[in-house]
């Protein structure tokens, strides 16, 4: 079952509900948010520009942006800080997955030992377009009761203007955008 709603979240960006959203260009204030819910599985992904989390896109370069991006990271793996879904579904956050270029840049350029040598563009690390995605796994003993998704997202990072939101469920799947005016997503 965990494999299928890897499927699911895949089979979100093959829909033409979706096709508008799924190869639209690198946007500030502009994030994604997909929705997949499989029996009592419901797995969200979000995805945004760094720059609508921490103001850069490049690997930090002083302490300010090295602690800006340390906040966001454990913000950002704290689920009930961004979402909220119904406590009658009775979900338990069992995983969160984090993944952003400028984590391997890190660690690439602290194992560098001193060598002098220009770090490229490889997957924006230093580049005008990083993004980052988070994904985040739960069990929801009562899924019947998952109705809608509250997203707390614009009060945690307020450069987000925009969430373009998709969902797949038993109810069927849609497309939707969210804004700090309209913050909840049927599910």
């Amino acid at each position: 079952m965990k494999r299928f709603l890897p499927g699911l979240i895949a089979l979100l960006g093959a829909t033409a509900v979706s096709a508008q959203h799924a190869h639209a260009p690198h946007e500030h204030g502009v994030a994604a948010l997909r929705v997949a819910i499989d029996g009592e599985l419901l797995q969200i992904e979000f995805a945004s520009p760094l720059d609508n989390l921490v103001g850069f896109e490049h690997a930090p370069r002083t302490d300010k942006q090295r602690k800006a991006l340390a906040d966001a990271e454990k913000l950002l793996n704290r689920f009930e800080r961004l979402f909220v879904v119904p406590k009658a579904a009775a979900c338990t956050v069992t995983g969160v997955e984090l993944e952003h270029p400028l984590d391997e840049h890190a660690a690439h350029e602290h194992a560098d030992n001193g060598h002098d040598h220009k770090h490229g563009d490889k997957d924006g690390q230093d580049g005008d377009h990083a993004e980052l995605s988070v994904t985040y796994t739960l069990r929801c003993t009562a899924p019947a009761a998952l109705d809608t998704l509250q997203v707390k997202v614009f009060d945690a990072f307020p450069r987000t203007g925009r969430i373009r939101a998709e969902r797949v469920s038993p109810r069927g799947q849609s497309a939707a955008t969210l804004s700090a005016k309209q913050r909840t997503l049927a599910l």
